[in-house]
Protein backbone atom coordinates (compact mmCIF):
# COMPACT_ATOMS: atom_id res chain seq x y z
CA UNK A 1 0.00 0.00 0.00
CA UNK A 2 1.80 3.29 -1.32
CA UNK A 3 1.04 6.41 -2.46
CA UNK A 4 1.63 6.98 -5.85
CA UNK A 5 1.04 9.94 -9.00
CA UNK A 6 -0.38 9.02 -12.08
CA UNK A 7 -0.49 11.19 -15.07
CA UNK A 8 -3.60 10.93 -16.55
CA UNK A 9 -4.55 11.85 -19.66
CA UNK A 10 -8.56 12.68 -20.87
CA UNK A 11 -10.43 13.94 -23.84
CA UNK A 12 -10.69 17.75 -24.53
CA UNK A 13 -13.98 18.56 -22.00
CA UNK A 14 -15.16 21.56 -20.09
CA UNK A 15 -12.68 22.59 -17.29
CA UNK A 16 -15.34 21.68 -14.81
CA UNK A 17 -15.85 18.21 -16.41
CA UNK A 18 -12.24 17.15 -16.15
CA UNK A 19 -12.93 15.75 -12.68
CA UNK A 20 -15.68 13.04 -13.74
CA UNK A 21 -13.79 12.35 -16.68
CA UNK A 22 -10.10 11.48 -14.73
CA UNK A 23 -13.02 9.85 -12.66
CA UNK A 24 -14.07 7.67 -15.87
CA UNK A 25 -10.62 6.91 -16.74
CA UNK A 26 -9.42 5.28 -13.66
CA UNK A 27 -12.47 3.45 -12.77
CA UNK A 28 -11.20 0.20 -14.36
CA UNK A 29 -8.68 -0.01 -11.92
CA UNK A 30 -10.79 0.70 -8.59
CA UNK A 31 -10.23 -2.09 -6.28
CA UNK A 32 -13.34 -1.71 -4.98
CA UNK A 33 -15.22 -2.02 -8.17
CA UNK A 34 -17.80 -4.60 -9.54
CA UNK A 35 -16.08 -7.07 -11.53
CA UNK A 36 -18.26 -8.63 -14.41
CA UNK A 37 -18.13 -11.58 -16.62
CA UNK A 38 -14.86 -10.92 -18.88
CA UNK A 39 -13.66 -7.93 -17.60
CA UNK A 40 -9.98 -7.65 -17.73
CA UNK A 41 -8.31 -8.54 -14.81
CA UNK A 42 -5.58 -5.53 -13.94
CA UNK A 43 -2.47 -5.25 -11.62
CA UNK A 44 -2.75 -2.22 -10.83
CA UNK A 45 -5.49 -0.87 -8.53
CA UNK A 46 -6.74 2.06 -5.76
CA UNK A 47 -9.11 2.61 -3.33
CA UNK A 48 -8.66 6.28 -3.58
CA UNK A 49 -7.02 9.26 -5.46
CA UNK A 50 -7.12 12.78 -5.93
CA UNK A 51 -5.75 16.16 -8.21
CA UNK A 52 -2.74 17.00 -6.46
CA UNK A 53 0.85 16.98 -8.46
CA UNK A 54 2.19 17.23 -5.14
CA UNK A 55 5.95 17.93 -6.18
CA UNK A 56 5.68 17.02 -9.66
CA UNK A 57 3.05 20.00 -10.74
CA UNK A 58 3.60 21.06 -14.44
CA UNK A 59 4.88 24.65 -15.16
CA UNK A 60 2.55 26.89 -16.97
CA UNK A 61 3.45 28.35 -20.81
CA UNK A 62 4.65 31.59 -19.64
CA UNK A 63 1.70 34.34 -20.21
CA UNK A 64 -1.47 31.55 -19.73
CA UNK A 65 -1.03 31.34 -15.54
CA UNK A 66 -4.65 32.52 -15.05
CA UNK A 67 -6.33 30.38 -18.10
CA UNK A 68 -9.41 29.15 -16.84
CA UNK A 69 -8.46 25.80 -18.30
CA UNK A 70 -5.79 25.12 -16.13
CA UNK A 71 -6.92 22.81 -13.10
CA UNK A 72 -5.33 22.56 -9.70
CA UNK A 73 -6.48 20.74 -6.78
CA UNK A 74 -7.70 22.99 -3.92
CA UNK A 75 -6.49 21.04 -0.95
CA UNK A 76 -3.60 18.68 0.18
CA UNK A 77 -4.42 14.42 1.03
CA UNK A 78 -4.61 16.27 4.98
CA UNK A 79 -7.31 18.70 4.01
CA UNK A 80 -5.20 21.68 4.03
CA UNK A 81 -5.40 23.89 1.41
CA UNK A 82 -2.15 24.03 -1.18
CA UNK A 83 -1.01 27.04 -2.54
CA UNK A 84 0.38 26.46 -5.85
CA UNK A 85 1.81 29.54 -7.47
CA UNK A 86 0.22 31.39 -10.85
CA UNK A 87 3.08 29.07 -12.73
CA UNK A 88 2.16 25.42 -11.62
CA UNK A 89 -0.67 23.58 -11.88
CA UNK A 90 -1.73 20.26 -11.88
CA UNK A 91 -2.99 19.78 -15.54
CA UNK A 92 -4.41 21.04 -18.01
CA UNK A 93 -4.51 20.91 -21.99
CA UNK A 94 -1.05 20.13 -22.97
CA UNK A 95 -0.30 22.94 -25.26
CA UNK A 96 -0.50 24.86 -21.96
CA UNK A 97 1.85 22.99 -20.12
CA UNK A 98 4.99 24.13 -20.63
CA UNK A 99 6.84 20.50 -20.72
CA UNK A 100 9.99 21.65 -22.16
CA UNK A 101 11.42 23.68 -19.66
CA UNK A 102 11.63 21.17 -17.27
CA UNK A 103 13.35 18.98 -19.76
CA UNK A 104 15.81 21.43 -21.15
CA UNK A 105 16.94 22.26 -17.48
CA UNK A 106 17.57 18.70 -16.63
CA UNK A 107 19.31 18.10 -19.97
CA UNK A 108 21.66 21.33 -19.32
CA UNK A 109 22.66 20.09 -16.08
CA UNK A 110 23.40 16.56 -17.28
CA UNK A 111 25.67 18.01 -19.32
CA UNK A 112 27.40 20.01 -17.20
CA UNK A 113 27.87 17.33 -14.84
CA UNK A 114 29.38 14.66 -17.82
CA UNK A 115 31.27 17.56 -19.16
CA UNK A 116 32.82 18.94 -15.32
CA UNK A 117 33.65 15.21 -14.42
CA UNK A 118 35.38 14.52 -17.77
CA UNK A 119 37.35 17.62 -17.68
CA UNK A 120 38.00 17.27 -14.06
CA UNK A 121 39.15 13.54 -14.10
CA UNK A 122 41.76 13.70 -17.26
CA UNK A 123 44.27 15.29 -14.83
CA UNK A 124 44.29 11.66 -12.88
CA UNK A 125 44.60 7.99 -13.69
CA UNK A 126 41.97 6.57 -15.49
CA UNK A 127 39.00 6.16 -12.67
CA UNK A 128 37.35 2.64 -12.27
CA UNK A 129 33.63 2.55 -11.22
CA UNK A 130 32.69 0.88 -7.75
CA UNK A 131 31.42 -2.26 -9.90
CA UNK A 132 34.62 -3.04 -10.60
CA UNK A 133 35.91 -3.82 -7.27
CA UNK A 134 32.75 -5.45 -6.20
CA UNK A 135 33.23 -8.14 -8.98
CA UNK A 136 36.66 -8.45 -7.67
CA UNK A 137 34.84 -9.56 -4.31
CA UNK A 138 32.33 -11.33 -5.44
CA UNK A 139 34.74 -13.75 -7.63
CA UNK A 140 37.15 -14.08 -4.24
CA UNK A 141 35.05 -13.29 -1.31
CA UNK A 142 37.88 -14.40 1.03
CA UNK A 143 41.22 -13.11 -0.53
CA UNK A 144 39.39 -9.83 -1.33
CA UNK A 145 37.15 -8.74 1.06
CA UNK A 146 34.43 -6.38 0.87
CA UNK A 147 35.86 -3.84 2.86
CA UNK A 148 39.36 -3.85 0.85
CA UNK A 149 37.01 -3.50 -2.52
CA UNK A 150 35.52 -0.54 -1.05
CA UNK A 151 39.32 1.09 0.15
CA UNK A 152 40.29 0.75 -3.40
CA UNK A 153 38.08 2.01 -4.54
CA UNK A 154 37.53 5.38 -2.57
CA UNK A 155 41.58 5.84 -2.67
CA UNK A 156 41.41 6.55 -6.29
CA UNK A 157 43.49 9.75 -7.01
CA UNK A 158 40.55 11.23 -8.88
CA UNK A 159 37.83 10.14 -6.14
CA UNK A 160 40.09 11.04 -3.12
CA UNK A 161 40.50 14.78 -4.74
CA UNK A 162 36.84 14.69 -5.82
CA UNK A 163 36.41 14.53 -2.00
CA UNK A 164 37.96 17.21 -1.46
CA UNK A 165 36.18 19.57 -3.79
CA UNK A 166 32.60 19.93 -2.24
CA UNK A 167 30.89 22.10 -4.61
CA UNK A 168 31.94 19.69 -7.49
CA UNK A 169 31.09 16.66 -6.04
CA UNK A 170 27.26 17.67 -5.26
CA UNK A 171 27.43 18.42 -8.89
CA UNK A 172 28.94 15.28 -9.99
CA UNK A 173 27.58 12.78 -7.42
CA UNK A 174 28.60 9.16 -6.70
CA UNK A 175 30.62 6.23 -8.75
CA UNK A 176 31.22 8.58 -11.71
CA UNK A 177 32.86 6.67 -13.47
CA UNK A 178 30.18 4.64 -13.66
CA UNK A 179 27.92 7.12 -14.62
CA UNK A 180 29.83 9.83 -16.29
CA UNK A 181 31.42 7.63 -18.87
CA UNK A 182 30.81 6.40 -22.70
CA UNK A 183 28.08 8.62 -25.07
CA UNK A 184 27.43 12.40 -23.61
CA UNK A 185 24.54 12.76 -25.74
CA UNK A 186 22.92 9.36 -25.00
CA UNK A 187 23.10 10.67 -20.96
CA UNK A 188 22.13 14.01 -21.42
CA UNK A 189 18.89 12.50 -23.59
CA UNK A 190 18.28 10.05 -20.62
CA UNK A 191 18.56 12.74 -18.12
CA UNK A 192 16.07 15.16 -20.26
CA UNK A 193 13.55 12.09 -20.27
CA UNK A 194 13.79 11.51 -16.21
CA UNK A 195 12.44 15.48 -15.95
CA UNK A 196 8.29 14.98 -16.44
CA UNK A 197 7.48 11.08 -15.44
CA UNK A 198 5.40 10.07 -12.65
CA UNK A 199 5.03 6.78 -11.59
CA UNK A 200 2.86 6.04 -14.22
CA UNK A 201 0.66 7.19 -17.24
CA UNK A 202 -2.73 6.60 -17.99
CA UNK A 203 -3.48 6.77 -21.76
CA UNK A 204 -6.79 7.89 -23.44
CA UNK A 205 -7.30 4.26 -25.02
CA UNK A 206 -6.62 3.34 -21.09
CA UNK A 207 -3.34 1.53 -20.75
CA UNK A 208 -2.04 1.82 -17.41
CA UNK A 209 1.63 1.98 -17.59
CA UNK A 210 4.29 2.16 -14.59
CA UNK A 211 7.14 4.22 -15.89
CA UNK A 212 9.85 2.01 -13.85
CA UNK A 213 12.46 2.43 -17.18
CA UNK A 214 14.62 3.91 -19.27
CA UNK A 215 12.16 2.65 -22.38
CA UNK A 216 9.11 3.72 -20.78
CA UNK A 217 10.16 7.49 -19.82
CA UNK A 218 11.61 7.80 -23.37
CA UNK A 219 8.06 6.65 -24.16
CA UNK A 220 5.90 8.75 -21.44
CA UNK A 221 7.57 11.94 -23.08
CA UNK A 222 6.90 10.78 -26.62
CA UNK A 223 3.06 9.89 -25.84
CA UNK A 224 2.21 13.90 -24.26
CA UNK A 225 4.45 15.29 -27.37
CA UNK A 226 2.26 13.47 -30.06
CA UNK A 227 -1.03 14.01 -28.08
CA UNK A 228 -3.48 16.85 -29.70
CA UNK A 229 -2.80 20.33 -28.28
CA UNK A 230 -6.40 20.41 -25.92
CA UNK A 231 -5.82 17.00 -24.92
CA UNK A 232 -6.10 16.86 -20.88
CA UNK A 233 -2.81 16.10 -19.32
CA UNK A 234 -3.26 15.32 -15.29
CA UNK A 235 -1.29 14.55 -12.21
CA UNK A 236 -3.12 12.61 -9.72
CA UNK A 237 -2.07 11.11 -6.40
CA UNK A 238 -3.83 7.76 -5.53
CA UNK A 239 -3.30 4.94 -2.95
CA UNK A 240 -2.95 1.50 -4.32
Amino acid sequence: MAKERVTVCVPPCDPGDVAEAIGAAMAPFDYNRDVGVGDPDVETWWDYWQIDGGGIEFPVVAGYEDDPRLIRGAKALSGEPRDLPPSLCDGGPRALLDLETPRARAAARARRTFEAWQEFSAAYPPTLPSSHFRARHFADPEGYPQAQALEDYRTQPAIVALGDNPELRELIGGDPAARLSGDVEAYVRAAADQALPSHALLTLDGRWLVVGNAERRHYFNDYLDALRADTYVVRVLYHG
